[in-house]
Formats: C-alpha cells, sequence, structure tokens
C-alpha cells in the first residue's frame, strides 16, 4: 500500500463518540472521503455533524485549506452497512470503548472486510495492540495510533507496533499521518502509555500530591504549569529546553551544574502507584473553585481558541514546518495581527455545551479575553439572519456600522449606527441584515440582578 501526501483515499472511522468524530473531522479536513460507523447509527449520525464543525473550525482558523475541506466535508458521511463502510478504504481508524474484546471484535471485521493494503489503527490509549492483533491473519497491519485530545488540533500521534507488526506498515502509517497534518513519533515497540502519557502520568502524580499536602491548591498548581514550562514545552520538548539551560555546556553542562539539584527533588516527590483514596474528593474540592462562574462547554472552547492560536503561531515561527498541515496562506493573510477570526460563529445549547448550528456569513472574531468576559466583534455580510437561540451569557452590544434587526423572545428591533443593546442570559435571540453590519459585543456571565440593585432585565436598548 502507498499512501502518498496529498493523495485522497477513503478512511473508515470506526465509534462514533468524541474522538472518533475529531479524527473524522481532521481527516476531511485534508480532503479524506471518511465514512463514520458506529453500532447505533443515530450515535454516528449526529458525530458526522459534530465533525463537519471540527472541519470547519480548522478551516477557519487557518489550520485546513478550505477548498480542500469543502471536498472531504462534503463526502463525509455515517454509514450503516460494514460491507460499505470497509470498501476500497487506505486506513481504519478505531475509536471504540476502551474493552479489549470490543476492540479485537472491530479488528477482526476490518481484517476480514477492508482490502488487504488497508492499515488497520488503533487509537487506544490503554490497551495493547500485540493484544488486540492477536490471532488475526492480517496481523502485520495493525498499529497503534494514539492522538491527543482533541486528534483534530493536537497534532500528536503516537504509532506503536505490536508484536506481529510488520516493520514497513509502521512507515506506511507515519506517511498517512502526515498527510493529514498530524506530527507522529514512532516508538520500537508496545509499551504501556505510550511516550505522552506515561510523562503526563508522573508529572500529575507529582501534582496531586502537591494538592493533598497543602502546598498549593488546585488552581495554583495548574497554573503553575499552564503560566510556566507548560508553555516552554509547547516550544520544545524537556531536553532541548534542559540543553538550552545548560547555555555553552550543554545538556552536559545542565546536568553538571544543576544535577545535584534535581536528584534532590526526585528524593522528595512523591512515589506512589495507587491514587490515594482521597484523590477525587481532594481535587473535586478545588475544582469546584476553580470552575466557578464558568458556563458548560467553555473550557473546550478556550482550550480550542488557544490552541488553534498557538497552532498558527508556531506554523509562522518555523517557517510551516509545524502543527496541522501548517496554516492555510491564503486565510492567514487576511487575518490582522492579534486576531482570531471564526469564519463561522458556533451557536452552542446552553445545558450542554454542543454545538447546535453554525450561521454562514457571520465572522466573529474575539479582540479580548478574560476569564469570564469575552469582547467580541462580528462582521455580517449582506442578507445574513442569524437564527433565534440560547446561552448562558449576558450580552451588550454597539452597533459600529451598517443595520441590524434584532430579534428577541420578546419582540424585534432595528438598530442604527452608534446604537447599543443588551440581553440578559438565556434569552432567546437572534438578528438579521439587509446591508451588511459591524457590531461589537461583550458576553459576561449572568447575574440574578445588576447595579444599583434593581430586579432582572428584560432585553432593551
Amino acid at each position: 500500500m502507498s499512501v502518498p501526501e496529498g493523495v485522497p483515499g477513503p478512511v473508515a472511522v470506526i465509534g462514533a463518540g468524541l474522538t472518533g468524530a475529531s479524527w473524522a473531522g481532521l481527516f476531511a479536513a485534508h480532503g479524506r472521503e471518511v465514512r463514520m460507523h458506529d453500532t447505533d447509527g443515530v450515535r454516528a449520525r449526529a458525530a458526522v455533524e459534530r465533525a463537519v464543525g471540527f472541519g470547519r473550525f480548522l478551516v477557519a482558523h487557518g489550520l485546513a485549506d478550505s477548498a480542500t475541506a469543502e471536498v472531504g466535508l462534503a463526502a463525509l458521511r455515517a454509514v450503516d452497512d460494514p460491507v460499505e463502510v470497509y470498501s476500497d478504504v487506505v486506513l481504519v481508524q478505531e475509536c471504540v470503548v476502551e474493552q479489549l474484546a470490543v476492540k479485537r471484535a472491530v479488528f477482526a471485521e476490518a481484517d476480514r472486510l477492508a482490502p488487504q493494503g488497508a492499515l488497520l489503527a488503533t487509537s487506544s490509549s490503554g490497551l495493547s495492540i500485540s493484544d488486540i492483533q492477536d490471532g488475526l491473519a492480517g496481523a502485520g497491519r495493525c498499529v497503534a495510533a494514539h492522538p491527543y485530545n482533541p486528534p483534530h488540533l493536537v497534532p500528536l500521534v503516537e504509532l506503536a507496533p505490536g508484536r506481529d507488526t510488520d516493520p514497513e506498515n509502521m512507515e506506511l502509517a507515519r506517511e498517512f499521518y502526515l498527510s493529514v497534518g498530524k506530527d507522529p513519533v514512532v516508538l520500537t515497540r508496545d509499551i504501556p502509555g505510550y511516550l505522552s502519557n506515561r510523562m503526563s502520568a508522573a508529572l500529575w502524580r507529582e501534582a496531586v500530591e502537591l494538592v493533598r499536602s497543602g502546598v498549593a491548591s488546585v488552581e495554583d498548581v495548574d497554573r503553575a504549569i499552564s503560566s510556566g514550562p507548560g508553555l516552554r514545552w509547547a516550544v520544545m520538548g524537556p531536553h532541548l529546553l534542559y540543553h538550552l539551560g545548560g547555555a555553552e555546556g550543554g545538556i552536559r553542562g545542565h546536568l553538571e551544574h544543576l544535577g545535584h539539584v534535581k536528584e534532590g527533588m526526585l528524593r522528595d516527590i512523591a512515589t506512589w502507584v495507587s491514587f490515594p483514596p482521597d484523590t477525587a474528593d481532594v481535587l473535586e474540592a478545588g475544582l469546584r473553585v476553580q470552575l466557578e462562574g464558568r458556563e458548560p462547554g467553555s473550557l473546550e472552547r478556550e482550550r480550542d481558541e488557544a490552541l488553534a492560536g498557538f497552532l498558527k503561531a508556531r506554523a509562522a515561527t518555523a517557517g510551516g514546518s509545524r502543527g496541522p498541515a501548517g496554516p492555510n496562506p491564503a486565510a492567514a493573510a487576511e487575518v490582522p495581527p492579534n486576531e482570531e477570526p471564526i469564519a463561522h460563529p458556533v451557536i452552542v445549547d446552553s445545558a450542554t455545551g454542543q454545538l447546535v448550528d453554525v450561521v454562514p456569513g457571520v465572522t466573529r472574531t474575539t479582540l479580548a479575553a478574560g476569564r469570564t468576559t469575552t469582547l467580541v466583534r462580528f462582521t455580517l455580510e449582506p442578507g445574513v439572519e442569524i437564527p433565534l437561540h440560547r446561552h448562558p451569557q449576558e450580552q451588550t452590544g454597539y452597533l459600529v456600522e451598517g443595520d441590524l434587526t434584532l430579534v428577541a423572545d420578546t419582540g424585534e428591533w432595528t438598530v442604527g449606527s452608534g446604537d447599543s443593546w443588551s440581553l440578559p442570559g438565556g434569552a432567546a435571540h437572534g438578528a438579521r441584515t439587509r446591508t451588511g453590519a459591524v457590531a461589537v459585543e461583550v458576553f459576561a456571565p449572568s447575574r440574578e440582578d445588576y447595579l444599583p440593585g434593581g430586579p432582572p432585565r428584560t432585553a432593551d436598548r
């Protein structure tokens, strides 16, 4: 089998959970024909809709070419018939529940129905590919392809061979994942946790212990990573960073100068191999404080927006050699510095935070974002209509230019340039324009009453 870069070939994604939908969105955004399959057909079709949203997110942030993505997204579909699912595929990406018997059953079916040249890849994070492939006639084409969530955004994929995997298929797998914008690392053997999860587990154990022992809060432990070494790790791995830390002496100089300091820390850090009984209680208590005031879905959106912005910046710094296929040059050229456009603003269900609809013809640009408040600019093309929807944040808006008719559950009204409006959280609202419009809005958590203390407001100008 040969999977040259840029040549689309059908891909089967088996399992319609979040990981499967994310993989499907990535494959489709890179022009692949994707067939989504699940034992629950309704779930598979819902995953297709979610995958379309993921693919459009990549395009909107300049992480996939719009023309290529449209081809793939148009071909993305749920397929119930297993024979049709596997017909002519070049790769099967298994994403079913983490149960060995279930995965073995999927691989047995794929081995029977997929073309002989197709690769069979598991997304499993905890099960051995050697155990999954055991006894299969096509064991040689089975590989582990472990993503880091969300797969459509995080470039890493860890490729590991099973006991019976043919070595040449590891290179074919690497070529395939490169063709869809991934950054594959190749292990020489099958080990629990691959690379990233083993290192993450060691870090998390110490993070848990620092909270349990009262050294710091959950929030401060998290910030110690996200505002410190996490920023550096996103650019370079630990060995390169410590090599830099050794100045002219490099890694040897670092070890000679600070090795004894590191050894003192290693003697003091946690060494337990089973989670202490109070772990969940301690972490939940800290997370309740950390998450207070956040609406459902906000963490995912914050993570994805930040990841997309970072990937674009890293690709630009590295000359486009890193990240999911590098940025789309045309899209990047249209984006003013420090702005992150979303070509299709997302409407989410306020209770679940899940995607409800996307609106073409509207560009949403985040101008500033704090912990709970976001300043956004909306640019509406002529004739656009945003349907009624709800979200938990209250919003205050200002029409910069153009015409705009606001629609709320209390009625509708027309605003002109220079007019402002406010809507309470949870109110059904929408908008339409005849000639186009530019507006800015502030989104903030809803409150029960408003200074100086009156009753909750209804929609007003």
